[in-house]
C-alpha cells in the first residue's frame, strides 16, 4: 500500500478517521453531547477539514491553534456537522496581551487557575463563555509525566482549592458559566471517567447546578488493538446523568481517540550492518519525527513485526535506528518473519497523534511529507518540506521559487 510513498512520510487514513468518528456518533445524536477535536494531538488542516462535518468544533491550547481552528471552521461557513461550530480554549500559558484576540476567536474559555480568572475573566466575559478548568485530584495514569492530576499539578484549579473558594469567597466565582476537566491519558476505560464525574458530583454539587456546561476533556480512546473499547456505553450513561440531574450542556474533546489509529509513519531502510551482536536497520527517519519515543521511552508499533514469543516463526531481529547523530536515536528491537533489505519500507502504525505536531528538524533532517489515504485506497500527496522553510527558520533567506514548498 505504501510502496509509492516517498519517505519519510506521514500518512493519514481518511476511512480510519471516519471509523473513529463513528464511535462518537451516538453521543451527538439528538444533541446529547457536543463533540470537539483537540487539535494539539494533530493539526494538519486538510485532515481537519475531513473531520469537520462530523464535529461540533475544536479544542485548542494556544493562540496559534485558535487561529488555525477558526480558519478551518470558516471554510465551512462557520458551521460543522450540525448547529454552530465553536472553538474552546484552555491553557496554563494565557498571556494578557493575547486575551483580546482569543476572545474574538474562541467561543469558550476555561481559565486554568483562580488567579487567571481574577486577572482576565472581566476582559473576556463580554466576548466568550467563561469557565474554569478543574483538577479533580484523582489520578489514573501510571506515568506521572502523562498525569494531569499528578501531585502539584499545574493543570487546573485543584478540587480542594475550589471547594475552599466556594466556602470562603463565593462572590469570587460569580460569573463562572462552566467547568472543564481533563484528567487522563490514552485510557480505554470510561469507568475512570465515570469515577471522576462522581467525585465532582460529591464535592461541588452546588457549583454543578450553578453552571451551564461541563467539558469532560479528552484522554480516552474509543478502540484498542483495532477493536471497540468494552465500555463505550459508560460514556453515554455519564453524559445522560449530567444532563438529567444538572441540566448541563456536555462537551467532549478527544484527541488521540479520533486520530491515533488513523495515522502511519512510513520510512525506508538506508543501511544494514552488525554492531555488538545486533543487526542495525538504519532508517531514513528519526525519533525526532516521533519525539515521544526518545522523551518517554515509548516503543511504537511496526506493521509486520511480531512478538518475541513467536521464536522460530520470526527469526529476523533488528534494532531499528534513526538517521541522526544522536546516539539514542533508536526505535527499539523488532522481530520479523522475513529479512529486511536496503530500500524496504518500515511502517509505524498507530502514529496519528502527537507525531506530526511534535516532529522537528535536528541535524537538518527534513520533516516528513504528508499523504492522505482516501476511502478508495488512493494515496494523495498533501504537502512536504522545503529547504527554503528550513533556512528561513535559521535566519537565511532562500528563494522559494528555487525550492518551492509543497505545503504552500
Amino acid at each position: 500500500m505504501f510502496d509509492r510513498v516517498d519517505t519519510p512520510a506521514f500518512v493519514y487514513d481518511e476511512s480510519a478517521i471516519h471509523r473513529l468518528l463513528g464511535y462518537a456518533a451516538p453521543l451527538r445524536k439528538d444533541g446529547r453531547c457536543r463533540l470537539l477535536f483537540a487539535i494539539k494531538s494533530f493539526s494538519f488542516a486538510p485532515a481537519l477539514r475531513v473531520m469537520t462535518p462530523r464535529l461540533d468544533g475544536f479544542a485548542v491550547s494556544s493562540l496559534y491553534e485558535a487561529r488555525l481552528a477558526r480558519s478551518v471552521i470558516d471554510g465551512y461557513g462557520d458551521s460543522c456537522g450540525s448547529g454552530e461550530a465553536s472553538v474552546h480554549i484552555t491553557t496554563p500559558g494565557l498571556r494578557g496581551s493575547e486575551t483580546g484576540e482569543i476572545g474574538s476567536l474562541c467561543d469558550y474559555v476555561s481559565f486554568n487557575s483562580l488567579s487567571h480568572w481574577d486577572m482576565y475573566s472581566g476582559k473576556l466575559k463580554g466576548q466568550a463563555n467563561c469557565g474554569l478548568r478543574v483538577n479533580p485530584q484523582l489520578s489514573f495514569a501510571d506515568d506521572c509525566r502523562y498525569d494531569p492530576c499528578r501531585p502539584q499539578s499545574k493543570l487546573g484549579v485543584p478540587l480542594d482549592g475550589l471547594t475552599d473558594a466556594l466556602r470562603e469567597e463565593p462572590d469570587r466565582l460569580a460569573g463562572v458559566r462552566g467547568l472543564l476537566f481533563h484528567s487522563n491519558c490514552d485510557s480505554p476505560d470510561f469507568g475512570e471517567l465515570r469515577a471522576t464525574v462522581e467525585r465532582l458530583q460529591s464535592h461541588i454539587p452546588g457549583l454543578l447546578r450553578q453552571v451551564e456546561w461541563l467539558n469532560l476533556g479528552g484522554g480516552y480512546l474509543f478502540e484498542e488493538d483495532g477493536k471497540p473499547c468494552d465500555n463505550l456505553d459508560d460514556l453515554c450513561r455519564v453524559v445522560d446523568s449530567l444532563r438529567l440531574e444538572f441540566g448541563l450542556q456536555v462537551f467532549l474533546e478527544p484527541g488521540s481517540g479520533l486520530i491515533r489509529a488513523a495515522g502511519y509513519f512510513v520510512s525506508s531502510v538506508l543501511d544494514l550492518f552488525q554492531s555488538g551482536g545486533a543487526t542495525v536497520a538504519l532508517l531514513d527517519t528519526t525519533v525526532n519525527h516521533m519525539p515521544e519515543v526518545f522523551e518517554y521511552g515509548f516503543q511504537p508499533d511496526v506493521v509486520g513485526a511480531v512478538s518475541d514469543e513467536s521464536g522460530d516463526d520470526a527469526p529476523h531481529e533488528y534494532t531499528l535506528a534513526g538517521c541522526t547523530c544522536l546516539a539514542g536515536d533508536l526505535f527499539g528491537s523488532y522481530r520479523f518473519t522475513k529479512s529486511l533489505k536496503v530500500g524496504d519500507k518500515v511502517v509505524f502504525s498507530n502514529s496519528g497523534s502527537y507525531t506530526l505536531v511534535k516532529a522537528h528538524t535536528f541535524n537538518g533532517v527534513a520533516l516528513p511529507s504528508v499523504y492522505a489515504l482516501d476511502a478508495r485506497g488512493k494515496l494523495e500527496l498533501k504537502g512536504g518540506p522545503s529547504y527554503a522553510e528550513y533556512a528561513a527558520r535559521w535566519g537565511l533567506a532562500v528563494s522559494q521559487d528555487a525550492n518551492k514548498s509543497l505545503f504552500s
